[in-house]
């Protein structure tokens, strides 16, 4: 009977995301495969700095778009310049679900008014350890994110 119940609670551990595997922790980016387009490939050595935080209901992710670091203005740049290297960064954060294989997250604050007063989006994920791969559905689409854990709660 023991034996039974041990690997009843293995089985069950394992199969839970809440148990087996938590999203909660500090993740950064490693690998971005695109899959059309100017970009199409599988870019390592070109990702842009950027973190995904999760704690028990609440998300933050900062992070910089694309494959080339922005420059660093000069102490001259005009304003048009200096919006130009904020383009390219993301950044929200607020409350998120996680269902099946599926997050969806809802922006309470973003550096992005329309993001802010936009509908929640999903992103598909599969995890494994401490990696998580990501594809966003609908605006996003057509490229999966490799993230891995850097910090555990």
């Amino acid at each position: 009977m023991r034996t039974t119940v041990t690997l009843f609670a293995l089985i069950v551990g394992a199969s839970s995301p809440v148990l087996g595997q938590s999203l909660r922790g500090v993740w950064r980016p490693v690998q971005v495969v695109v899959d059309s387009g100017p970009d199409r490939g599988r870019h390592t050595t070109d990702v842009q700095p950027g973190l995904l935080i999760f704690t028990k209901g609440h998300y933050s992710m900062t992070f910089v778009q694309g494959f080339k670091a922005r420059p660093v203005p000069s102490d001259s740049a005009t304003n048009e310049q200096l919006g130009l290297l904020f383009l390219p960064f993301t950044a929200n954060a607020g409350t998120y679900r996680y269902t099946g294989s599926t997050i969806t997250l809802s922006p309470v604050v973003a550096k992005n008014p329309a993001v802010m007063a936009g509908k929640p989006f999903s992103v598909v994920v599969r995890m494994k350890g401490d990696t998580l791969w990501a594809t966003p559905t609908g605006l996003g689409a057509g490229s999966t994110t490799t993230w891995v854990r850097v910090e555990r709660p």
